[in-house]
């Protein structure tokens, strides 16, 4: 490339670069501003912020001959768990960035995270909160329990949880029961079922128990045809949703009509709108149905207190619980095959456990026994262990404090925490720290039979607002 060789281009080229320069300087210095304001506490530095929802589909990885990372990637704390924590020797590490977000710790301390005391994060709303801006794209459909604080939260609580009781557990018991014999049907007559990936069975498994416990709608495993006044089918909506939530959540609205892939997607979301609120519309005051929709529909209209959700609060609730939860759901039980797959001795203790504790081993599982199985549950609870339905839990704090931790070594340390900081409970590193866990590297859901440090096992949140 060449510039015209003039006095004029020599001004703009200086412009540039004496700008390139002076943002360049800027920068580091908010980054040695935040690094003072934690204490300097060492820990790793990015370009772009670990809480940025654009960090999910940019490049990661490190600039190259640097040890900076231009991006942290989406699975930086599951892929990293409890070891950037024991290169620094601290349960407690800064993670800052160059793109002025501000003080940011990445926290491994299961006691700073939940004893009761004014260093607790996540069980003192008071002092730290959910950061609800980084939940803002969540409203897509409306606001909800996931993207609130303080009153309008306590209304949405209120109303909403009804919906979760014995009976909704027991619809989703039957529902899944019903669904897997459906799947079992397409495979008589088969000798052998291979799967080289087991996700889009169980995203497809969970999709379907979601449609039928969730919205009173069961779909097939096959196709479905799309209803009057539909563009597209419930399931391929649903399905749409599922697969591109995060693309919508991080691409700007207007960027999605960019290519045929986003295009689809977007139509998806609308078309699942579309749905959600023929639903509400068909269901208000008809108690013929038992889903969580219908559930939740009810419980709406009719408060004690008289507090009422809006049409696309609902909707907005609804979306949250059911949807956006689902993949989580999809992955830990594709994840529980493939351990179950690695470790066969495991699978036959868990085949023999189950044979022995119910009543027909050659029938259908009941409800009432799912209590006495109690290594079912600690396979999950292991398999959660390793990959936490949350990587990482963020709070803000609302006012100075301190952060008491421990080293490596043993000796106490006393992180400063500026009001504005965010700190995240880096889940994966919590279920991976050898001060709680033995031989954390190790799959073994026995670990979770007998004494287990419950404090240290955050897979989903801890708190009031878990």
């Amino acid at each position: 490339m060449s510039f015209p060789n003039s006095q004029g281009s020599l001004v703009l080229l200086g412009g540039v670069a004496t700008a390139a320069v002076a943002f360049i300087s800027w920068a580091y210095a908010t980054y040695q501003r935040d690094l003072r304001a934690v204490g300097g506490i060492p820990g790793p530095t990015s370009i772009v912020n670990v809480n940025r929802h654009i960090m999910n589909i940019l490049p990661a990885g490190k600039l190259p001959l640097t040890n900076l990372y231009f991006n942290f990637g989406g699975n930086f704390w599951l892929n990293s768990r409890y070891k950037v924590f024991n290169e620094i020797g601290s349960d407690i590490i800064s993670i800052l960035s160059l793109d002025f977000a501000g003080p940011t710790l990445g926290v491994a301390d299961a006691e700073a995270i939940q004893v009761p005391s004014a260093q607790e994060i996540m069980r003192n709303p008071a002092r730290f909160v959910k950061p609800t801006e980084i939940y803002a794209t969540l409203n897509i459909y409306g606001r909800n329990v996931v993207t609130i604080n303080g009153e309008e939260y306590r209304i949405h609580k209120k109303i909403t949880s009804p919906s979760f009781s014995e009976s909704n557990n027991r619809l989703v018991f039957r529902e899944t029961q019903a669904i897997v014999d459906a799947l079992f049907e397409t495979w008589e007559g088969k000798d052998r079922i291979d799967y080289d990936n087991a996700l889009p069975l169980t995203v497809a498994l969970t999709l379907m128990v979601i449609s039928s416990a969730g919205f009173g709608v069961r779909i097939p495993w096959g196709e479905e045809e799309c209803p009057p006044g539909h563009q597209l089918s419930f399931k391929t909506a649903i399905e749409g949703v599922s697969a591109g939530l995060l693309l919508k959540v991080a691409v700007p609205p207007f960027a999605m009509a960019w290519t045929k892939h986003t295009t689809h997607i977007e139509n998806c979301f609308k078309e699942l709108g579309r749905y959600m609120h023929r639903f509400i519309q068909e269901r208000s005051g008809n108690h013929d149905y038992e889903d969580l929709l219908s559930n939740l529909i009810s419980a709406n209209e009719n408060d004690g207190e008289g507090l009422k959700l809006t049409e696309d609060e609902v909707v907005g609730n609804i979306f949250i619980f059911l949807i956006a939860g689902h993949e989580t759901t999809a992955h830990t039980l594709a994840f529980c095959l493939g351990f179950l797959a690695l470790y066969p001795d495991i699978q036959q203790k868990l085949y023999e456990h189950i044979r022995e504790r119910v009543a027909d081993p050659h029938g259908s599982l009941t409800y009432d026994e799912l209590s006495n199985l109690p290594l079912v549950l600690a396979v999950f609870y292991e398999t959660l262990r390793f990959f936490p339905a949350v990587q990482a839990i963020p709070r803000i704090c609302i006012s100075d404090t301190t952060l008491k931790s421990v080293k490596r070594n043993g000796d106490p340390i006393s992180v400063p925490v500026p009001a504005g900081s965010v700190v995240n409970v880096a889940t994966g590193a919590v279920h991976f720290n050898p001060r709680y866990w033995k031989d954390p590297e190790e799959f073994r859901p026995e670990r979770f039979l007998g004494d287990w440090p419950k404090h240290a096992f955050v897979p989903f949140a801890a708190g009031a607002r878990a």
